[in-house]
């Protein structure tokens, strides 16, 4: 495994650990605490609270998988052509 691919894979690593490191502070500063009681306002915040989390983890899922294919692509070994 050449040096390249090993940062590569760190960076991606570090990329992880930061979104969830900020999703759970989002989680936790905005989505937990959100909006009026249960049953009042437009959206109830019980499902304002489930999109919002579902929407984090699409994040998530979203960047991991653009990590993947940058990753993929800039670290293939070209083989031969026989």
């Amino acid at each position: 495994m050449s040096l390249r691919a090993v940062y590569g894979l760190m960076i991606i690593v570090t990329v992880a650990w930061l979104l969830i490191l900020g999703e759970s502070y989002f989680f936790i500063v905005i989505v937990r605490p959100l909006g009026p009681n249960i049953h009042s306002g437009f959206i109830p915040s019980s499902v304002a609270k489930v999109l919002l989390t579902a929407g984090l983890g699409f994040l998530w899922v979203g960047v991991m998988f653009a990590m993947d294919s940058l990753y993929a692509r800039f670290t293939r070994t070209p083989t031969s052509a026989s």
